[in-house]
């Protein structure tokens, strides 16, 4: 492949990218479902807390930076950028934690109001993977940074419900039925919306 002028992310920067951001170098591997599970459960995480910042979708996270030695953002910059503002130290685990609660609230909603599905289009399991965002090959970066080539794929059903369970297990939602659970909940301050979830049988 040709390298286009000024390039800079390399697979091997990509791959410490995917493990600074997104839990591991397995989030950065198309060929396999692991890792998977938990990118997004970060990514959502980072995103929610990010929106309820209102930082420009275009700019944040700043994932990769041209002009250092390992081109390798610092995904702690919002959680700076929010102790500046509110006076309070506030760490990137902390915005991570924020984010979750934002999930959560969101998910209780969802389950009260009968809404959301945690499934993909049934297209996505039955309709082959074709030149993707003019990605004739839809190649794609595969295990150890190499070339792999996603052209005629499609989800494989088992292995997408297994990352869904484990998905689930991440965030402390029952694994089975995705319903959240009351000892997550009080984990994160949320005890008011678990006894209303329990009132509703939409709590274990």
């Amino acid at each position: 492949m040709n390298k286009a002028e000024d390039a800079y992310v390399s697979t091997e920067v990509f791959r410490a990218i995917a493990k600074r951001f997104w839990g591991s170098e397995l989030a950065a591997d198309f060929s396999t479902y692991e890792g998977k599970a938990l990118a997004a459960t970060m990514t959502q995480n980072r995103e929610y807390a990010k929106e309820s910042l209102i930082l420009c979708d275009r700019l944040w996270p700043i994932k990769s930076i041209k002009d250092s030695e390992d081109h390798v953002g610092d995904p702690s910059l919002e959680s700076k950028v929010l102790s500046a503002v509110t006076g309070k130290e506030i760490d990137e685990e902390g915005l991570y934690r924020i984010g979750e609660r934002v999930v959560n609230l969101q998910r209780a909603i969802f389950a009260r109001e009968a809404r959301g599905s945690d499934t993909m289009p049934e297209a996505q399991f039955t309709i082959p993977l074709r030149n993707v965002a003019g990605n004739p090959e839809s190649i794609a970066p595969g295990k150890d940074g190499k070339i792999f080539v996603k052209k005629d794929a499609v989800i494989e059903r088992e292995k997408f419900e297994e990352m869904k369970r484990e998905f689930y297990q991440l965030r402390g939602w029952d694994a089975t039925t995705g319903l959240q659970t009351k000892t997550k909940l009080e984990e994160l301050e949320l005890g008011d919306i678990a006894e209303d979830l329990r009132q509703r049988g939409l709590v274990v």
